[in-house]
């Protein structure tokens, strides 16, 4: 698969976890997020690590605010797709590197948000 069509995957992939998160959420959830458990909000920050920046609109009237989540999403997709194209590309070591990034980084957010975040 050539560099673009992966990352142009991987950034689809990137939108279309919190948009099918969202539309989840308003059907079936009603936008009650005390119904959410704590092993939700983890395996939520484990696929869209953007998500906390809905805290900032705790009404839920903003478009904006999650519109730009999605689009740092799919950012960070789109940046951990070229990394592992390039990994299985050109140097496997790139593979290694993502690879504790983002363990790294995912472990700092889930203490991030143990710590009422």
């Amino acid at each position: 698969m050539s560099q673009g069509r992966f990352v142009g995957f991987a950034v689809a992939v990137g939108i279309a976890v919190p948009v099918t998160w969202l539309f989840v959420y308003w059907v079936f959830l009603q936008g009650n997020a005390a119904i959410m458990s704590e092993w939700h909000i983890r395996a939520l920050s484990v696929i869209w690590p953007s998500w906390p920046l809905l805290m900032a609109d705790p009404e839920e009237r903003s478009v904006a605010i999650p519109a730009t989540s999605i689009a740092i999403n799919a950012l960070l997709y789109g940046i951990v797709g070229w990394l592992i194209w390039f990994g299985l590309n050109r140097n496997r070591l790139v593979l290694a590197v993502v690879a504790v990034a983002l363990v790294v980084g995912w472990y700092l957010l889930q203490r991030w948000l143990s710590e009422g975040g």
